[in-house]
């Protein structure tokens, strides 16, 4: 019976993968016969076959890589910077609930503020160099780290600690054992949705005021009319972004491995 299920759930698997697959390969087909049939002009959209192109062209001459390194290192230094501070920070309201209240406020501001309002602010104090971006990124990622950090852990079932005082244990072993594991689900939810902010972020950034990176690459194909450079930029931030996004799932599966244990069920 069991082997049965996960022979279900590998076909089911596959079905799904190769669905995606039709979908994007009609779309991208559909691309290029728009374009190739002059019923979409060029100066709007792209054909797939000169995206790929100007996407060789700009790595074969060296002019990509330095933006996308430079992009990808302002979106991590700002993202892993507002994880660490966000975490922290929701666990000291858990264990410090006056300072929930006096902070909760603040917060609720900062999520409030359109982040690319407080961006020129930035600029006059920084520059249009990468602290400005990082500050950006971690303004735009520090709220969602730090209300799913304190949610999580503030709503572990209060069982779990009876069962840890029935077997003997002590404060030490209800955090270690009961409160940071119970909470790492919605920490890693929490992970995923900064992350998609945080290349937001940088990429605003870049867009509005930079002489290098991603953005600065998108903004230049926008202002030469080239819609082959604009949206190979988009392609190749989604798929960093995606990258990245892969690489927090399979660290949420070696931490929670349970999570695999109920989705096979």
């Amino acid at each position: 019976m069991e082997k049965k299920k996960k022979t279900k759930n590998k076909k089911r698997f596959t079905w799904v993968n190769l669905a995606q697959l039709l979908t994007v390969a009609a779309l991208l087909l559909w691309m290029q016969w728009a374009v190739d049939s002059g019923r979409v002009l060029t100066i709007f959209v792209a054909s797939p076959t000169s995206i790929v192109e100007e996407g060789i062209k700009i790595i074969t001459d060296g002019t990509l890589w330095p933006h996308l390194l430079l992009t990808i290192q302002e979106a991590l230094a700002g993202y892993l910077s507002a994880v660490v501070v966000g975490i922290a920070v929701g666990l000291l309201w858990t264990l410090f609930p006056v300072s929930e209240k006096y902070m909760n406020v603040f917060c609720s501001a900062i999520m409030a503020v359109p982040k690319v309002a407080i961006l020129p602010l930035l600029i006059l104090w920084f520059g249009i160099g990468e602290m400005s971006k990082v500050f950006i990124i971690i303004i735009g990622t520090f709220v969602p780290c730090l209300l799913n950090a304190y949610n999580g852990v503030r709503l572990v079932d209060p069982d779990l600690y009876d069962v840890i005082r029935v077997l003997g244990g002590k404060r030490r072993d209800e955090i270690f054992h009961v409160c940071f594991p119970a909470s790492f689900p919605a920490v890693f939810a929490g992970l995923q949705i900064s992350l998609s902010s945080a290349w937001t972020c940088v990429l605003a950034a870049e867009l509005m005021n930079s002489r290098d990176g991603m953005g600065f690459l998108i903004k230049r194909g926008m202002d030469t009319h080239q819609p082959t450079l604009v949206l190979g930029g988009m392609v190749l931030i989604a798929a960093a972004a995606y990258g990245t996004s892969l690489l927090v799932t399979l660290f949420e599966g070696k931490l929670c491995p349970w999570k695999r244990t109920i989705e096979n069920l």
